[in-house]
């Protein structure tokens, strides 16, 4: 019971710490949280890059509380926190509670972890659901119970309607059944296909949208992931691990190497299922990175098993490192949190290389200035070439709380984003438009009105190495997109 009680408090500590940062910390709104939440006021059953689920999320949380950028990112708290509690119970029945509480506390504290806990992104959803899948197969393939089955279907259901990424476990799961005498009968097992059967159901409002929807996000991601033509880069390949080290904590990743490779863990039927559960995902990350490139996040839920295998191992041989290992990590948390009243402190000039946040600022300031260009002209639409100015300023630029309807432009007429699916202004071409754009319009744009001027240049000094610069331009009567 003791070590329950340490798992719960570790977890929600941590995440009520979060939530404070969220409410009196500056973290800016992310472009993929902005572009989220303009889905999530037109809730369907999937999306040109993603599945549905966290959208759904986001439009129940917002109607109930409102849209304040708090409100927001605590769904990602909260997701993670209940990763870390089924990371704490497979830990438990995989080892022992001892185990299980310094693999939730532990997964707490990982850098990335951290820092995909204050972004609403899909990861948030997928961390959650594939960590309660993987808690429902250890459970499931302990007396092959149905109910356990059904549990492990319906959350890999939810995972497959936060991301496909969790189809990844299902390999790593299937190698486990395959690699462990006394789990491969379960594979002819009814209860396990009834299980499957569950997900597949769970799944289907997005599969439905995917088939009239010319499997648009199907597409999207097997671009990009596997379709781009590339010879593989070692130094991409090396530049991606050695962010993996900085992901999982440098303490937590140095010891990799001692345990990694070991027989006798790989003996070990628990050590083995969360290896196997773990690595193929991460072998296919780090091969997209060799080929192409890869983001640090598209790895985060190997982290579950690998954080389960490590304090395992660490707790028996090294049980000072682990400790030192999670109060660095939640030490590097902590300074990222608060690196701009930490620069300040310690005097540290910030610039675009020098601020990890720099990429997020200033949007807000950006959107109170459109927001004065709105009110000159209320009824116009926002157009931009841009999916991120109009996810941004959709969100930062609304007249009187309200936010601005928002049109595509897209003259090439190839699916690129959401925007392109249902508000290209081909679409919907009556009416008088706001045209954002990074840079000065040319004869391109402008021929395709019968009138068009600039109206203002919005202009934002972040830093002394970073100017925002919008140019904004009043268009009415569209004629078209010129022929091809």
């Amino acid at each position: 019971m003791f070590w329950l009680r340490l798992a719960w408090w570790g977890v929600w500590g941590l995440a009520l710490y979060r939530l404070a940062v969220l409410l009196w910390g500056d973290i800016p709104l992310d472009v993929e949280e902005a572009y989220y939440l303009d889905w999530a006021r037109h809730l369907e059953a999937g999306y040109f890059s993603k599945p549905p689920l966290l959208t759904w999320v986001l439009a129940g949380v917002t109607a109930l509380l409102g849209d304040g950028l708090a409100v927001i990112k605590s769904v990602a708290v909260f997701f993670h926190a209940v990763a870390a509690l089924f990371v704490y119970g497979i830990g438990a029945r995989l080892f022992d509670a001892r185990t299980g509480a310094w693999a939730a506390i532990a997964f707490q504290s990982l850098p990335l972890v951290g820092v995909l806990s204050v972004f609403a992104s899909t990861d948030a959803p997928l961390m959650c659901f594939w960590a309660a899948t993987l808690y429902g197969f250890v459970r499931a393939v302990e007396r092959d119970a149905l109910r356990w089955w059904l549990f492990t279907g319906a959350m890999a259901g939810l995972g497959l309607l936060s991301k496909y990424t969790i189809g990844a476990l299902a390999v790593g799961l299937a190698l486990a059944l395959l690699a462990d005498a006394r789990w491969r009968s379960r594979m002819a097992s009814p209860r396990l296909w009834a299980g499957l059967g569950v997900a597949v159901l769970a799944w289907s409002p997005n599969l439905w949208w995917l088939a009239t929807h010319d499997w648009v996000t199907v597409d999207h991601t097997r671009h990009i992931t596997v379709a781009i033509p590339r010879a593989g880069d070692w130094g991409n390949l090396g530049e991606y691990l050695l962010g993996q080290v900085g992901a999982f904590g440098p303490l937590l990743a140095l010891s990799l190497p001692l345990w990694i490779g070991r027989p006798a863990l790989w003996r070990d039927p628990a050590a083995r299922l969360l290896l196997l559960a773990s690595l193929p995902l991460l072998g296919l990350v780090s091969y997209q990175a060799w080929r192409h490139e890869a983001n640090l996040n598209w790895a985060a839920p190997a982290y579950i098993g690998l954080t389960l295998v490590a304090v395992h191992w660490l707790l028996t041989h090294a049980r000072r490192w682990l400790f030192a290992a999670i109060g660095l990590n939640l030490l590097l948390v902590a300074g990222l949190y608060h690196y701009h009243a930490l620069a300040d402190v310690l005097g540290v000039q910030l610039t675009r290389k020098t601020d990890p946040w720099f990429k997020r600022l200033c949007w807000r300031e950006l959107g109170t200035q459109l927001v004065d260009v709105r009110r000159r002209y209320p009824r116009a639409v926002l157009l931009s070439d841009s999916r991120k100015l109009l996810a941004l300023l959709g969100y930062h630029a609304r007249l009187d709380g309200r936010p601005p309807v928002l049109r595509s432009w897209n003259p090439s007429r190839r699916w690129r984003h959401q925007y392109d699916l249902h508000d290209d202004i081909a679409d919907h071409a009556d009416g008088e438009f706001l045209f954002v754009s990074r840079r000065a319009l040319d004869d391109s744009v402008l021929t395709r009105f019968a009138q068009g001027e600039l109206v203002a240049i919005l202009r934002v000094g972040v830093y002394p190495d970073l100017i925002r610069r919008l140019y904004v331009y009043r268009l009415t009567g569209f004629r078209g997109y010129a022929s091809p």
